[in-house]
């Protein structure tokens, strides 16, 4: 949707990293329904007809430049053996829809709330109203159980130790929707840390 913003250059960053994401996903979704899923090669789907809704010279780009290209078959090989890991039974059901957007709008993200891990958690793996699995209620217990041990844990350590990860980047369990950094909250601006040095100092 159009819409107006006095500060629209504070949210450049955001909204260009939001749009590297959804392309991210877009390519990925076109190569696992178009090729994977249809266990055919890059070649075979080269001359086969396009996906609905794509040109022929894009579909062909895409195969050529990205899906045949070194980087990206190294970055797929290195995320289908994470996925060995980490069990489908906990995978999230939010399909292409980002956890941000579970947030903002799901849990009260636009009116000023802050969901606890615990409420992201079940949001993104309900079916309907209730989970779909043993071993997805078992993770949010788990999930529950820790906060309740050291309520001084932050999200992001109580994350860390439930899902096992080590990551500082992306939150395990989480998939690329959910970074560290949205678990820890806005971090304070420059100007807002030179006032608070000056006040120190004074």
């Amino acid at each position: 949707d159009v819409f107006c913003n006095e500060n629209m250059e504070s949210y450049r960053e955001h909204v260009l990293n939001h749009m590297k994401e959804l392309w991210i996903n877009w390519r990925s979704d076109l190569l696992r329904y178009n090729v994977t899923n249809k266990k055919i090669t890059l070649k075979a789907a080269f001359n086969r007809k396009p996906p609905n809704g794509l040109d022929e010279k894009e579909w062909k780009w895409l195969i050529k430049e990205i899906y045949s290209s070194e980087d990206f078959k190294k970055v797929s090989a290195r995320y289908s053996a994470n996925r060995v890991h980490y069990p489908k039974e906990l995978a999230h059901r939010t399909g292409s829809k980002p956890f941000r957007q579970v947030i903002w709008k799901d849990l009260g993200g636009n009116k000023g709330m802050k969901p606890k891990l615990v409420d992201i958690y079940h949001s993104t793996r309900k079916k309907v109203t209730s989970l779909p699995n043993v071993e997805t209620a078992k993770k949010l217990d788990e999930i529950r159980e820790t906060m309740e041990k050291d309520p001084s844990l932050s999200d992001v350590q109580i994350a860390q130790k439930v899902f096992n990860s080590k990551s500082h980047d992306r939150v395990v369990g989480f998939d690329g929707g959910m970074k560290v950094a949205d678990l820890r909250g806005q971090r304070p601006s420059r100007e807002e840390l030179e006032a608070e040095l000056t006040s120190t100092k004074k």
